[in-house]
């Protein structure tokens, strides 16, 4: 399955007007060497174009599918709110949604999802490398992610280390996190990030072995105790 996102550039630029959409995705196949996309989504778009009745994107993207050059559209979300926008006023098939064991605000929202017959793409589900085993509270960041402060950095390094507490023998960090997921019936697939094959092949592997209803359970209870009432930051 092949699935490509709308609205933010390779420059870091973005452009959201509805008549480039169809160009944008024609273009996006060529480059893959494929005459259609199964699933096209608004990357994180602004709030009038999220809702529907707002704007006209969706209505493109309707509009692409019998014409065969995609098979279903959807947003690419971050919040349990625009989720529940995504469901209420469009007709789309697919969403992309932040999650990780980390950061769980989105977790009911995808059970009305799969209510409504919507498949859900999971993006940053190692917690932008924290839940990847890389890093640790002496860990120095350039680029994007020198962003987080010396307190953020401990903070989540101590987030890891209670998270790892609840795994049971033998399951890593990274392992645990993607497990955590695919215990949710809401969830279609994970986009793991990995960089190498190795580590796709880690991934893999990980969805091989359930994680314990028990462990389900106590990962969702450390969020409620730890962080649903002040949620992570990007």
């Amino acid at each position: 399955m092949i699935c490509t996102k709308f609205g933010h550039r390779a420059d870091g630029t973005t452009d959201w007007a509805a008549p480039i959409i169809e160009g944008a995705v024609l273009r996006s196949a060529e480059r893959m060497g494929t005459d259609h996309l199964d699933i096209v989504v608004l990357h994180n778009p602004p709030p009038e174009i999220l809702d529907e009745t707002q704007s006209e994107h969706y209505e493109v993207l309707e509009r692409l599918k019998p014409k065969g050059v995609i098979r279903a559209y959807g947003a690419s979300v971050d919040s349990s709110a625009d989720v529940d926008t995504v469901l209420r006023t469009s007709e789309s098939q697919a969403l992309e949604v932040r999650m990780s064991a980390l950061f769980e605000e989105t977790w009911p929202s995808l059970e009305r999802a799969r209510d409504q017959g919507v498949g859900t793409i999971i993006k940053v589900p190692l917690e932008s490398g924290w839940l990847s085993g890389r890093y640790t509270a002496d860990s120095v960041f350039t680029g994007v992610r020198s962003r987080w402060s010396r307190a953020d950095i401990a903070l989540r390094a101590k987030l890891v280390d209670e998270f790892r507490s609840v795994l049971p023998a033998g399951v890593s960090v990274p392992q645990g996190a993607l497990r955590f997921f695919l215990a949710h019936d809401g969830v279609s697939t994970v986009i793991p990030g990995a960089r190498t094959v190795d580590l796709l092949r880690a991934s893999i592997a990980a969805a091989a072995n359930p994680l314990p209803s028990a462990t389900v359970a106590a990962i969702r209870e450390f969020y409620t105790r730890r962080l649903a009432e002040s949620p992570l930051d990007w």
